[in-house]
């Protein structure tokens, strides 16, 4: 198990950062093309495409395992907070099984699409050039496939605790046992 921790917390870490580093990428090209359109009065041609198309994409998606490792997903506890913490450790057992059902078939279904819009080599039209599109929708696949792990993961620790007591180090996330 702590293997498994020590792999899906890197991997969580490798992806944010890619998400981080697709972040700076972008705010230094939307800065680019304010400043051309302000002073030169001619924009970078395709910003609004690449935005939308590819740096959203690869700035949400990478994100989603770091949030899942850190249980980080909004959690509304309005009926449940009185219970035992014995009780809600099963309910959030329960919640990371949902969830990686949830981002398996998020993964699986968009894993098809991908195939297929990479065989047909999907672009998006930016004017005067065509925006591939087709490598952002692998980045939602990677993104949802290691989200899923980790709520694997945790609801396989959750669920040892709740039998036997003992987890491991670092799938303790913020919970109250």
């Amino acid at each position: 198990m702590a293997l498994i921790d020590k792999l899906l917390e890197r991997a969580s870490g490798v992806l944010l950062t890619f998400a981080g580093i697709v972040i700076m990428v972008m705010m230094l090209h939307i800065t680019a093309d304010v400043l051309a359109k302000v002073l030169l009065n001619h924009p970078i041609i395709g910003t609004l495409e690449f935005v939308a198309v590819i740096y959203m994409v690869a700035t949400i998606f990478p994100a989603l395992p770091h949030v899942q490792w850190g249980r980080g997903n909004i959690i509304v506890e309005l009926f449940t907070q009185k219970l035992p913490a014995q009780q809600r450790l099963g309910l959030d057992a329960l919640g990371a099984l949902l969830t990686f059902v949830y981002l398996g078939l998020i993964a699986w279904m968009g894993a098809e699409t991908a195939w297929h819009r990479t065989t047909i080599g999907e672009t998006q039209d930016a004017t005067f050039f065509e925006v591939p599109v087709w490598p952002s929708r692998w980045v939602l696949v990677v993104g949802a496939a290691f989200a899923a792990l980790i709520a694997l993961h945790q609801f396989i620790d959750d669920t040892r605790f709740l039998a036997t007591g003992k987890r491991t180090r670092a799938s303790l996330g913020n919970h109250p046992i």
